[in-house]
This record gives structure tokens, sequence and C-alpha cells, in this order.
């Protein structure tokens, strides 16, 4: 006799000998007992879950002679005859390969005939989904009204793809993926029914790559147990053959990422490429493995799942929550552009390395604290005459208790408790990674003004030329707004502004000029060309000219008139407004005027230094036009 693959031997022939489907199984069995078999059947779920045997042990049991308790006996005619193949009254049908509306048409010339059994005649037909719209329509009218001798069987394992008048006239079965317990507990018992050994981590091995189905679990421990030659299956053996990495790899990988350890880990790496192992199943396996590590930080008791150890609570010590949770982001973000690279080790190692380079930041209990002393701080002011608040620059070196040290009772008292937001800006766009420490961080400050005790009043508008920012607006913008977010920190009706630097105006907002806007428009301008390409060519070619109270008037050549349009169009101003008001927190008008030249000193513009930055990448050179056309 030929050789059968272990899941060949080991498919079930009874409906009780199905594994982890026994929603299926009650209800199948529960039929046959009342005599309510419907006339077609809708099994769908993945693939190795039962589907196909479920149809041919249901196949037998309304043809078996002896059946007991909704099972078959697998003994009487009917059913040798069935399992032998030797019958036409069960008839399957690949859909993958007869998927044509001529063999939907021989099936119904077929099907009225009667079966030589005497009992139901079976269509059994697999990957249903694979045929086209012409077999469905032809297979709707018999699906339908079938003769009450035939009994259809349709899996599939997408079932979105099968049209929804098939759906409507059969019994659905969801099948869903195995268990890791459920498989661990079927691989030992073929090993033990067929007198072979395996090892408990090469059991946990298979599980973690069978996905849930046990027609693959059966194949890769058959072909371990051929790999090994003996009557035993080692862990390293199931490892050799699915490519993967043992546990002790990934806890020594996850150990590096934790105490920032980049020459360890990118060597373990190097060594993992060197073996052959395919890097994408690597950082699967790796984000699967700080998941588990993350279930076990956070929910202890849920931590051990079958077919799984539990991460060592040692290793568990070495993360805090935020970076175990920042690290497999990373993880995930890297496995999808993994697909998509020519060069997935350097994706690999890029995401590794930044991992390690993310920033724990300030301890919660330093954070509640320092909030509180806020809240308390702006409470005992706002008894006292409820003044406005700035934000002022505090020096990287500036402990905790300098913060925290209560301000003197004068009015020229400056710094107030506060909670100060981490120094180190991200780029827009992105705020996890990319740290500049070129900017201090902020930290709220009670600003008294100078003539509350005569009762003075300040007055004043903003001379034209002249708005209200807070410094550094275009660096800080969106890190600052998520920073206080994070922290807890209410925004509203605190304003970030220069400590005193400029006059300020009858809400102590500082002012500036339009120099201080035209430093900052590249950046603007980085910001408008991510939302809206055509804009920011556009506006490229204007320049911030003027502001008038809150309205910014943008320059345009004179005589330009499509520069013009393009940068008066309703949404071309309503972005660069938003833009605006995420730099400086005010609302902004825009308005187009002609100019008969740009502002002194505006010759470095932004399309230079776009085209720059092209000729350093491609090591060319700018060739003016008319020079190449005289050559001609």
């Amino acid at each position: 006799m030929s050789y059968l693959a272990l899941y060949r031997q080991w498919r079930p022939q009874r409906l009780g000998d199905l594994v982890g489907q026994r929603h299926v199984t009650e209800t199948l069995r529960n039929a046959l007992m009342a005599g309510k078999v419907s006339h077609a059947y809708l099994f769908c779920g993945p693939r190795g879950t039962g589907k196909t045997s479920t149809a041919k042990i249901l196949s037998r049991a309304v043809n078996c002679l002896k059946q007991q308790g909704g099972e078959p006996c697998n003994k009487c005619r009917n059913c040798r005859e069935i399992l032998s193949g030797a019958t036409m009254d069960v008839i399957e049908i690949d859909a993958a390969s007869n998927r044509g509306i001529d063999e939907i048409r021989d099936l119904k010339e077929n099907i009225k005939y009667f079966p030589t059994l005497g009992g139901k005649k079976m269509y059994i037909v697999d990957e249903v989904h694979m045929l086209t719209n012409e077999a469905f329509n032809a297979l709707l009218k018999t699906l339908e009204e079938p003769p009450e001798h035939v009994v259809f069987v349709l899996a599939t394992t997408e079932p979105h793809k099968v049209p929804l008048t098939i759906l409507s006239r059969c019994q659905r079965f969801d099948f869903r993926p195995l268990s890791a317990e459920a498989i661990a507990g079927r691989l030992e018992e073929v090993a033990a029914r067929s007198n072979f050994k395996v090892e408990k981590d090469a059991v946990r091995a298979i599980t973690r790559a069978a996905g849930g189905s046990m027609r693959d679990a059966l194949s890769v421990l058959d072909q371990a147990l051929l790999l090994s030659g003996e009557n035993a299956v080692t862990a390293d053996t199931v490892h050799t053959i699915l490519g993967t990495v043992t546990e002790d790899v990934l806890f020594d990988l996850a150990t590096g990422l934790a105490e920032r350890k980049p020459a360890l880990v990118l060597k373990q790496v190097a060594g993992i490429a060197a073996e052959g192992k395919d890097l994408q199943q690597l950082i699967r396996e790796l984000t699967a493995y700080l998941r588990r590590l993350l279930v076990a930080f956070l929910a202890p008791d849920a931590a051990g799942e079958a077919g799984f150890d539990t991460p060592p609570a040692g290793l568990m010590q070495l993360f805090t929550r935020r970076r175990l949770i920042s690290t497999i982001d990373y993880l995930v973000e890297a496995e999808q552009a993994m697909r998509r690279s020519a060069h997935p080790r350097v994706v690999l190692e890029l995401a590794l390395v930044r991992a390690m380079d993310e920033d724990d930041g300030p301890p919660v209990d330093e954070l509640l604290h320092r909030i509180e002393r806020l809240e308390q701080a702006l409470a005992n002011r706002g008894q006292a005459g409820g003044n406005a608040l700035e934000y002022v620059p505090v020096a990287q070196g500036t402990s905790k208790q300098d913060v925290d040290k209560p301000a003197p009772k004068s009015p020229a008292a400056a710094v107030k408790a506060g909670l100060q937001i981490d120094g180190k800006r991200p780029e827009m766009g992105n705020t996890r990674a990319n740290h500049n420490n070129d900017h201090p961080p902020w930290v709220a400050q009670q600003v008294l003004p100078q003539n509350m005790a005569g009762g003075e009043e300040i007055t004043g508008e903003p001379e034209t030329g002249h708005a209200v920012l807070p410094p550094n607006a275009g660096d800080t913008g969106s890190a600052a707004k998520e920073n206080t977010r994070s922290s807890g920190l209410k925004t509203g009706g605190v304003e970030a502004a220069p400590a005193r630097k400029n006059p300020v105006n009858t809400r102590g907002e500082p002012r500036y000029n339009i120099e201080q806007l035209r430093k900052w428009w590249p950046e603007i301008l980085a910001v408008v060309k991510k939302a809206n390409p055509i804009a920011y060519s556009c506006l490229c070619q204007a320049w911030p000219a003027e502001i008038k109270e809150h309205c910014l008037v943008l320059g345009v050549p004179r005589g330009d008139v499509f520069i013009k349009d393009m940068a008066e169009k309703p949404d071309t101003k309503q972005l660069l407004a938003q833009t605006l008001a995420s730099f400086t927190r005010l609302t902004w008008q825009i308005r187009c005027a002609y100019y008969d030249a740009p502002p002194p000193g505006w010759s470095r513009s932004t399309v230079q230094l776009d085209t720059e930055e092209a000729i350093s990448l491609f090591q060319g050179e700018l060739v003016p036009l008319e020079k190449d056309l005289n050559k001609k």
C-alpha cells in the first residue's frame, strides 16, 4: 500500500472526531437524528479547518444503513462504498477547474437521476467562489428547488465572493480557526497513537506556524518526522523546516532592544540572515513575542496562552509600557514596508535602531505632580486677580526642584510652577522620531502687568505689518500641541508667547514684524506641500508682503494673473489660513496683491532651495535655457 500523509491518515471519519467545530457538529448531528437535512449547505472558513471532511462525513451519514446518534457507522455497504469512492451517488466537483457554465449544465442534466444506494445524492462543490457569474446563474434555479433526492454542500474559503442569491438559499456554517490548545492536543494524540515522540517545544513551534489550520500542522509534523529520520521530532528540526527562530533568540533580541544595545541586536540580525532565515518571518515572530510581553504586562492572568510560553518576568521589568507599545508599533510599520522594499534587511535594522532610540519620557508620577502644582498655582492666581498666562523658555538644565519653587510675591515674579514639556522636538508629521534640541522647553509663567497697581489700562492696537505669534511657531507648532495634549495640560486660554521680548497688546500677546513670518515661510510651505502640492507650487511664486491686523497679504509678481488666480482660490486660501493657524493659534484671512518685485533679501526662495537640493542629490548642474538654445 502506498504511503499516506499524516493529514490523510488522520482525517476525521465521524462528526465527533472533528476538532474545534462543536457548533457545526452538534447542529448537523441533531438535524440527522431529526431527519431534517437541508437541501443545501454552505461551509465557510479558513483552509484546514474541516470543511471538506465534514461534507464527506455528512454524505455517509445521510446514506448510512445503521446510523446511530447522527453518526455514520462506516461499516455498512453504503458507508464502505462511499469511503472507497466506488459509488456514483457522491460527486465531488472542484470549482477552481470546473468553473464554467458547461459544467453546471452537465450537472443539471445528471441531477434528475435517482441515487443507486437508495439514500441521497450528494454534490460537494469545493471552492465554489471560483465559479463564473454565468455558472452561478445557471446553478441558481436548481439550488433553489432541487429534487428531493439531492443535497448540495458548497465549500469556500472566501464567502464574500459568493453571490447573495446563492447565500440566501443555503444553510451557512462558519468553520473557525482552531485554537492553539486544540491543535497541540491533536498533535500529541497523533504522535502517541503513531508510536513516535515529539518535544513540547516542537509542538509549540508547529502550533504557532499552523495559524489555526489542523491540516497545516499535521503536514509540518509529517515533514519534521521524515527529516529527523528517527521516531522523534525535536524543536530544532521544526525550526529548520519552518525557517523560524527559537524562543531564546527572541528573548535575546527583546533584551537587546530593552537595554538599548544596537551592536548586539544588529549582530543577532546579521547571524539570522546568514543562516538563510526569512527576515519578514523574523519580524512577525518578534512582534508576536513582544505582543505576548505586553499582554503579560497589562493582564498577567491572560498571558498564559496555550502553545505559548509566558515571557520571563525579568524581561518585563526592562521595558516601560510606553516603550513596549512604541517598539511594537515600529515593528508593525516595518513589516508592511518590508513587503514593498528592495532592501528588507535595511528596513528591519532601521526599525530596530529607532525603537532603541525612543525616549521613555518623564515618569508618570512626576508629570502628575507637575500638573497638580500647575493647577494649584492657577487656582491661587485666579483668586488673587485672574491674570493672564504666557509661556517663557526654561534652560535645559533646569531641575524639577527649580521648577517647583514658589514664585516671589513681587509683581516682577516670572516663572511659576508648571509642566515642562520635553525639549526634544519631533519633525512635523512625525511625533516619535528625529528629535532636535535647538529649541528650549516651555513652562507656564504668571505675568503681572506692571501698571496693575495704578489701575491703568493697557491700550493700543497692532500696527500695520505686525501680528501676534508665539516664538518658533513653525518649529514647535505640532510637537508642542501633541506634548501638551498627552500630558493632560489644558491649553484653553493659554497662549505660547515670547518672554516679554516684544511689546504686548491689550491681551498680553507679543507682536512681531513681517520679517519673522518670512523667516518661517519655508516651513509653512512644507506643511502646505504635504496637503496640496498644486497649492504649494503656486505659493512658491508668492511671498508674504505685509500683515494688516490678522490678514496676510501675499505678494504676486505684477502681471502674473495665473499665480494670483490660483492663490485666491478658496481651497488654497483656506489651506494656507489653516496652516498659519496651526503655527500661530490665531485666525487668519488671506489676500493677494500685485507687487513690482519681491522684498529685498527674498532671492533664496523655496523654489531655489528645492533646485539646489535636486542638484546636490543628482550631482548635476543648472544649465540656463538661453545658453542651451544658443548652442543649438
